[in-house]
């Protein structure tokens, strides 16, 4: 279970080369912020909106493709800040102040340099050791601290993290637990390298005490193995155990999971988005059904159970798209399974709008 980096900076060398899967994953934060910041403020008697934004695994800034220089976590968050305080100002007559400080960590401490070294020599100097602090260490070292500065800082503890880890132990399950019992108003972005940890337990059942945070335990290795050569179902059903494991220890009441494919490592990842609020989840579904064709949901896209699903191997359909005849499938099926759940769960006739959808929210790709 060695640990590897899959970019390096280091300044006054190239820039590490961006990935197509780096510019899907980079998308989809650009592009849920823009909703995000949308949506928080709406309300147009709001003057300020304080927020905490937290990059732990944030590299050295800047990639290259080809002659194009490409902007890395820590920019494209930065970036999305200041288009907002444009956007939602356009049509104000009482201007609203995005008030934005950002955590930017990285354990790699020629990462930081690198970092700091372009920050330095961007539009955003200024605020450089202000309202960007630049941090080198492990994470859930980190974390503390940086979780304490925002219940110092804002009373809703309004705060977006993006944990894009390389591997799959850099995220312990205690660093979720931290973040969401803590504060009232946090979200995330964490990535998961599940095929790679899957890959290793096909034929290694040993070292198991850091992994049962993730559900990974004696019973599991000997399941995985012995359904391993069924790459549908077996995979399926091992990569959604994993996945309602880090659902139920994360502390985040949704946790909306999506698998994006790496070509460079041929192997799937999971990217999952965690949050205490249901229409924060609806707003990240939306932002999958725009980037159609680079995201899958593993298995059926209504109401479906992560876990093992004897639907996969009666099926073997293990990956739902974003796409339009999706869309449809998903529809029809909604209709037949909807009436049933909604009886079943009714208290003297009654079933609440927003109990329901607490209850399915974490199982349908619908919006």
């Amino acid at each position: 279970m060695a640990r590897k980096q899959n970019f390096n900076w280091k300044i006054g060398e190239p820039r590490p080369r961006i990935e197509a899967h780096t510019e899907r994953k980079l998308e989809v934060i650009e592009q849920y912020l823009d909703v995000y910041f949308d949506t928080v403020t709406a309300n147009r008697r709001m003057d300020v909106l304080r927020i905490t934004i937290v990059d732990g695994f944030c590299g050295g800034g800047l990639y290259q493709k080809g002659s194009e220089t490409r902007y890395g976590s820590p920019f494209a968050l930065l970036n999305a800040v200041e288009k907002a305080k444009i956007r939602v100002n356009a049509d104000r007559h009482k201007p609203l102040e995005i008030a934005a400080q950002y955590y930017f960590s990285d354990a790699n401490k020629l990462h930081m340099a690198a970092l700091r070294d372009e920050l330095l020599r961007s539009d955003f100097a200024r605020q450089v050791d202000d309202s960007i602090i630049l941090q080198t260490g492990e994470f859930e070292h980190i974390l503390p601290k940086v979780i304490a500065d925002i219940k110092g800082r804002q009373r809703q503890g309004r705060s977006f993290f993006v944990l894009d880890q390389w591997g799959y132990m850099d995220v312990p399950v205690k660093c979720l637990q931290q973040i969401f019992s803590a504060l009232d108003k946090p979200e995330a972005i964490l990535t998961f390298s599940i095929d790679a940890l899957l890959n290793y337990l096909r034929t290694d059942g040993s070292g198991l005490e850091g992994l049962r945070q993730f559900g990974v335990t004696e019973d599991f290795v000997n399941t995985w193995q012995a359904l391993k050569d069924d790459e549908n179902f077996g995979r399926a059903t091992a990569q959604r155990t994993i996945m309602e494991n880090l659902r139920r220890n994360s502390g985040a009441h949704f946790f909306t999971p999506f698998m994006m494919y790496s070509k460079t490592d041929k192997r799937w990842m999971l990217l999952a988005h965690l949050s205490k609020h249901q229409a924060a989840r609806d707003k990240m579904l939306s932002v999958h059904w725009d980037q159609q064709n680079h995201f899958r949901h593993i298995g059926k896209g209504s109401l479906f159970e992560l876990g093992f699903d004897h639907r996969l191997a009666e099926s073997k359909d293990a990956l739902f798209s974003f796409r339009e005849e999706d869309e449809t499938k998903l529809m029809m099926e909604l209709e037949n399974e909807l009436p049933s759940r909604v009886m079943d769960n009714m208290i003297d006739d009654v079933l609440m709008v927003e109990d329901l959808l607490s209850q399915i929210g974490n199982l349908t790709a619908a919006q």
